[in-house]
């Protein structure tokens, strides 16, 4: 008996995906090297020209866009060269939407203003609050800026972290303060571990959500998919989503089944992500405080993407878009790129009707 095995036809695009191991900077983006190998073997499916590049050096870059690809899938958002340590503050990097967008290279994600603004969590507070979108009251701190607690602009408790960090570092049981001397001590670490202020927030302690955001641009208003992460330990300190508690994976995330507080978070990231000026894709993060009111938290523009063997198991963006829409990690990566495609092809269309 024949059986009768049909090949599926891969689209005709030439894409290439770039990750880096320098330093730390694999990390600032889809968390690293292995990770965007996965979303290039989820290209690789679909697609008929897709390179994987590890960028070390500027002449990488340029050997890209001299290959004029259709699309650069980016797991990264700045490199820097020649630096023996990477730190947030550190001058001339070479923003990769900038990078791209002077070569007239489509790339996947959000252009340049928009990264910084996600890069820097106060602007990001400002910029959505501007929209009229709650965020939590606030400031910036350095060591020695307030001398006692009647200084400070906000009362405690307080939740600390440092004010360019991704991934959940700089975050643990210390982030939570309730009084002065906690306050100095956790300033001063995030100043000598990270060599940057600190982010000083009103602790808000309420359930907390995470929303995936796939659209063609910050003009089409883009798709959202909620999720809550929650903990089986209900301990305070258990609660926090430091960076150990993401990487040891225990915290468990489940769809939001009451209705109203799925149109409320949506509504917020949807909000958000275009307050932000983001495209493409991202995570928004939200916190609920104890009177069930919704806090716009974080954005994160180039979100984690691990793979893991089960689909409910990896990273919060993947995970979310099989929760809800139940499309796998492959999928997911596929329909980033055809959100990029399709906005460079509708834009290529606007400004064909622009020139009659």
């Amino acid at each position: 008996m024949l059986i009768d095995v049909t090949e599926v036809k891969k689209e005709d695009r030439h894409i290439e995906v770039i990750a880096t191991d320098i330093a730390d900077l694999a990390m600032m983006g889809f968390g690293s090297v292995k990770n965007c190998k996965s979303v290039y073997n989820a290209l690789n499916e679909k697609y008929t020209h897709v390179n994987f590049n590890i960028i070390r050096t500027k002449s990488d870059l340029d050997k890209i866009v001299f290959r004029k690809p259709d699309l650069v899938f980016t797991g990264i958002k700045y490199v820097v060269f020649n630096e023996d340590k990477i730190t947030k503050n550190i001058k001339g990097k070479i923003w990769i939407s900038e990078y791209f967008d002077n070569a007239g290279i489509n790339y996947t994600g959000s252009g340049k203003e928009a990264i910084e603004l996600e890069f820097s969590k106060d602007d990001a507070k400002k910029r959505v609050a501007e929209f009229g979108i709650n965020t939590a009251p606030y400031f910036i701190a350095k060591p020695g800026m307030y001398k006692t607690a009647d200084e400070l602009p906000v009362s405690f408790p307080l939740f600390i972290k440092p004010l360019r960090e991704g991934d959940g570092k700089g975050i643990g049981n210390d982030s939570i303060i309730y009084n002065f001397e906690s306050y100095q001590n956790k300033v001063e670490t995030i100043h000598t571990l990270f060599k940057q202020s600190a982010l000083v927030e009103k602790y808000l302690n309420g359930r907390e959500f995470t929303v995936s955001i796939l659209g063609l641009d910050f003009i089409n208003e883009p798709k959202a998919l909620p999720i809550e992460i929650t903990f089986s330990d209900k301990n305070l300190y258990s609660k926090i989503l430091g960076y150990e508690t993401k990487k040891e994976n225990n915290e468990i995330v489940i769809a939001i089944e009451n209705g109203d507080i799925f149109d409320s978070v949506v509504s917020i990231a949807k909000r958000s992500f275009i307050a932000l000026g983001a495209r493409d894709y991202g995570r928004i993060d939200i916190i609920m405080d104890e009177n069930d009111c919704l806090y716009f938290l974080e954005a994160n523009l180039a979100p984690g993407m691990t793979q893991r063997p089960n689909d409910i198991d990896c990273s919060y963006f993947p995970r979310a878009c099989f929760i809800n829409n139940h499309i796998t990690y492959q999928e997911t990566v596929q329909e980033i790129a055809e959100i990029a495609f399709n906005r460079m092809e509708k834009t290529l269309m606007q400004e064909i009707e622009g020139s009659y």
